[in-house]
């Protein structure tokens, strides 16, 4: 027995996020008694939803049963069969959270950061400019450009 988030979405565009128990024996999904008494009074003005869960190590399609619980229909198939930490970290980098694109736009503006003290202190102690001290200073300048607008569009949420 897990516990799984679960995601109810209806057509009219309605989504209910909450979390739920997950028992793999049975392949059965129990709902909270507010999320059920919630969906029974939708159910009358609105059309079936779709039911998804998403647990640490699987994602799952939902179908509801007489009783209030939910069967699982089929799972997904962006199901994870290692678990572990290379796991996750595949699993952040391919659908990030919110909070984890954040962190991740924080860390480029800090790489951004680095890249302008690097540029202006490469500048301040070069006496002599060759092709590679040029180049040297353009990669630096170019690292800032790239790190610090990667990190303004993760900032953003995109």
């Amino acid at each position: 027995m897990e516990i799984v988030d679960i995601v109810v979405e209806y057509p009219s565009g309605l989504s209910i996020t909450d979390r739920a128990t997950f028992i793999a024996d049975l392949d059965q999904v129990c709902i909270s008694e507010r999320l059920a008494f919630v969906m029974q009074h939708l159910s009358q003005s609105e059309s079936p939803p779709k039911v998804s869960a998403r647990g640490p190590d699987c994602s799952l399609q939902l179908e509801a049963k007489v009783d209030g619980t939910f069967h699982v229909a089929s799972k997904l198939a962006d199901r994870l069969d290692k678990i572990g930490l290379w796991a996750e970290l595949v699993d952040m980098v391919r659908s990030p959270t919110r909070d984890q694109r954040q962190q991740f736009g924080r860390f480029m503006h800090t790489l951004s950061a680095a890249a302008v003290i690097g540029a202006i202190s490469f500048w301040h102690t070069t006496s002599s400019w060759s092709v590679s001290n040029i180049l040297s200073e353009v990669n630096l300048v170019v690292a800032f450009v790239l790190t610090l607008y990667v990190g303004m569009v993760s900032m953003n949420g995109e």
